[in-house]
């Protein structure tokens, strides 16, 4: 490493250039062999991202959908989802590749996390509009109460 520091300051001609090539080499090719650093999970990606922009779990759900999501996905309780890479990685200034989970590291055979696209079903409390997810009682609820009302109109005409 000494020698290597040397060339880097040294005048640059040929005979410098390819020792100082040739050490590179041999240093990265040590340094595979032997001290190899395992890649991060996209979880760890995520929370040092949070904290370098000082970010907290809630600054995540415009993308990740709701505070559950949010929580499961850092507690890796249920993967990311491929719809959820490009929006997080530009949220956190972070490159795609990183969120992607490499196989060696990141097997994991959780369920995704259920997502349903926004239904026009809902209702509307203290000026809130809030969207009901299909497993919800309220949801079976206002579908059957829409179901009625169909019928009750259909009958009507």
């Amino acid at each position: 490493m000494k020698r290597i520091d040397k060339l880097i300051d040294a005048k640059r001609t040929d005979a410098v250039l390819n020792e100082l090539t040739l050490l590179s080499f041999l240093v990265e090719d040590y340094e595979n062999k032997f001290h190899t650093m395992p890649d991060a999970s996209p979880v760890e990606v995520i929370r040092l991202a949070m904290d370098l922009k000082g970010f907290k779990q809630k600054d995540l759900i415009p993308v990740l959908g709701t505070k559950g999501n949010v929580s499961k996905i850092l507690s890796e309780k249920a993967n990311l989802q491929l719809e959820d890479l490009h929006p997080l990685s530009v949220l956190l200034g972070i490159p795609v590749d990183a969120l992607v989970p490499k196989d060696e590291i990141y097997n994991n055979p959780k369920a995704p996390v259920k997502r349903y696209p926004a239904e026009p079903i809902g209702r509307f409390d203290k000026g809130i509009a809030t969207i009901m997810e299909p497993s919800s009682k309220s949801y079976r609820l206002s579908q059957t109460r829409r179901a009625a009302a169909k019928k009750k109109s259909a009958k009507r005409k």
